[in-house]
């Protein structure tokens, strides 16, 4: 299991605590890749934007139409928090109870 998230965010702090023995990166210092972010954008779409997060409240509404992808290259705190790899390519967005249950069933 992977975790990517920030340092500071109390959800990525969260999911770390429950899953002890995931890895960390921080997508501040080492964002996703233009290709990554496509390719997650592809296969989950919009709901992989926390659009109830600080960064997208300061965005003017010029910047909330650019295309997405370039949108979460520029700015990769716009991801919903944390983001959890598991099983190969399998990713979970944000840190919801259902989110939680369904990890710990395939971790344990």
């Amino acid at each position: 299991m992977l975790i990517y998230g920030l340092k500071n965010c109390d959800k990525c702090r969260a999911a770390r605590k429950v899953f002890q023995k995931a890895d960390f990166i921080d997508i501040r210092e080492s964002p996703f890749s233009r290709i990554k972010v496509a390719s997650l954008f592809d296969s989950y779409g919009q709901d992989i934007i926390n659009k109830k997060s600080t960064t997208w409240r300061s965005l003017s509404e010029i910047d909330k139409q650019i295309p997405t992808v370039d949108l979460l290259e520029a700015y990769p705190t716009l991801f919903k928090r944390p983001i959890i790899k598991y099983h190969n390519e399998n990713y979970c967005f944000g840190w919801t109870t259902d989110i939680i249950k369904k990890l710990q069933s395939i971790e344990t």
